[in-house]
């Protein structure tokens, strides 16, 4: 036993040297693991996609999704009831395919035949329809000799859209169903209105449907029932009042 620590002894400052460099390597080592790093490229760079030189990006060679809804919003009417083919290209806003049946404003006329100016006013407006169902008979005889879509409607969507069943826009033109959706600036939003309309296709009734709107102040509330009021829809004999509805889209100029 004393000779082991005669050993340790007689070697003790080469034991000490030895402890003392391998704790010197290892907080080197130690220190290296907390200050050296290897940066990491994004595994991105530099990557690439090979296509196919062939392929040519013609609009025929491209597809849309079914449920592509045609972008921004358009500044039209839309009937809602129309059966129209829908198309986000070749469309137009009014139903040329559909005439006013002239017998139901000639029956009009005899039912309310109540004074000169009366009979004068029915005259007037059987003598516009038949005009209109002139010109829509020969729009739907050139359809194919144009382009713009007369018997294809507007498939994305509109600023004014009507829900009137089996009955449109007086005289197939939606203009009589005006849109006040640029009228209450900065603001955006959508009214839904409730509306009643008599055999001659005047709004009686019209009210704020909450339920349907969405993001209304009142601007637009007041603008949607003055609009709607002065909507004007076909004649209808025989039909005292009808209950549908018109949408408005208010956009911020």
């Amino acid at each position: 036993m004393n000779n082991f620590f005669d050993l340790i002894d007689k070697f003790k400052f080469g034991i000490v040297a030895a402890i003392a460099a391998y704790i010197g390597i290892f907080m080197y080592f130690q220190m290296e693991s907390y200050t050296r790093y290897f940066p990491i490229e994004p595994f991105h760079d530099g990557a690439y996609v090979e296509t196919p030189e062939d392929i040519e990006l013609n609009p025929e060679n491209i597809q849309l999704p079914p449920d592509y809804d045609g972008g921004d919003i358009k500044n039209m009417v839309s009937d809602m009831n129309d059966t129209r083919d829908k198309s986000y290209e070749n469309y137009t806003q009014n139903n040329g395919g559909k005439a006013t049946n002239i017998k139901e404003l000639e029956a009009q006329m005899y039912k309310e035949a109540g004074g000169s100016a009366e009979r004068e006013r029915l005259k007037k407006l059987i003598e516009e329809q038949k005009q209109n169902n002139s010109n829509n008979s020969s729009t739907s005889n050139n359809t194919s000799n144009n382009n713009n879509g007369g018997n294809t409607a507007y498939a994305g969507k509109t600023m004014v859209s009507f829900n009137l069943a089996n009955r449109t826009a007086y005289q197939n033109n939606n203009w009589y169903v005006r849109n006040p959706g640029y009228k209450c600036d900065r603001s955006s939003g959508t009214v839904a209105v409730d509306i009643i309309v008599n055999e001659n296709g005047n709004v009686i009734s019209a009210s704020i449907n909450y339920g349907g709107s969405g993001g209304a102040n009142q601007c637009m509330m007041d603008e949607a029932l003055k609009y709607a009021n002065l909507s004007r829809f076909e004649y209808k004999s025989g039909l005292k009042s009808q209950s549908g509805q018109i949408f408005y889209t208010f956009i911020s100029k």
